[in-house]
């Protein structure tokens, strides 16, 4: 039986279930465009056995929504909040993924040896939130988004590359050039996709994807807007939002 402590939500039109806290951190478009994101780019360049982590699962959001949309793969959920942890152990049941999807206890500023060189494919959504921000009145929300050196977070996700392997971030638009700074030490190949709100309004997120040891020109992708004049939320919002994958790679 589920606490009252927690809601148990559906996404992709009912196809995935999202049991999460009430008050603490919940999933947002943020996981929802990140995975659908991966999942366009897996639809592409098809491989018989993808092995991937997803860095800070929390919940397992990120995971639940590749492992729906791809049957050979190997995800390794890494998060280090018992809570969060928990959770997710039910999300994959409930789902049935658990073929597909393993959690295990983490902690990125400290990896594991046996995690290093191991995935063809890391994707993370780092807590971006500095020490100055305003802090979530939820201790559990603030946190999930609160990081404490967004650096080492890159630099410790992409030790578990394989060569020639891909890093999918999703972040504020105005972290873009200290991400880039930070893959460019062991990465390549930048493609750069911004979200935004509306017509009126900057990008205010990113998705970024780096090969590591790649070297082809950076590409700057067209992007997606969020919402309509109206305020309601657009097309390719919806499209993307219901099948959980971007069909533009």
């Amino acid at each position: 039986m589920f606490s009252k402590d927690i809601t148990v939500d559906k996404i992709l039109r009912g196809k995935v279930t999202v049991i999460q806290l009430k008050k603490g951190f919940r999933y947002g478009f943020e996981a929802v465009f990140l995975a659908s994101f991966v999942n366009g780019y897996l639809k592409k360049f098809k491989k018989k056995k993808i092995s991937l982590a997803d860095v800070g699962s929390g919940v397992g959001t990120i995971s639940l929504i590749i492992a729906y949309l791809n049957d050979e793969i190997d995800i390794t959920a890494i998060e280090n909040n018992d809570n969060y942890l928990e959770l997710a152990n039910e999300n994959i049941v409930i789902n049935n993924f658990q073929k597909k999807i393993n959690v295990t206890k983490g902690d990125i500023f400290n990896i594991d040896n046996h995690l290093i060189n191991r995935f063809d494919i890391v994707v993370t959504n780092p807590p971006f939130y500095g020490k100055q921000q305003k802090k979530s009145e939820n201790a559990l929300d603030d946190y999930a988004k609160r990081i404490i050196n967004y650096e080492s977070w890159i630099e410790n996700s992409l030790k578990l590359l394989k060569e020639k392997g891909m890093i999918f971030l999703i972040f504020p638009t105005g972290l873009l050039e200290k991400s880039l700074k930070i893959l460019s030490k062991k990465t390549g190949s930048f493609k750069i996709f911004p979200i935004w709100s509306n017509q009126k309004e900057s990008s205010k997120r990113l998705i970024l994807l780096a090969k590591k040891g790649g070297a082809s020109p950076t590409e700057l992708m067209s992007g997606v807007r969020l919402l309509t004049k109206q305020g309601k939320a657009t097309k390719k919002a919806r499209t993307y939002g219901d099948s959980g994958i971007f069909n533009f790679l």
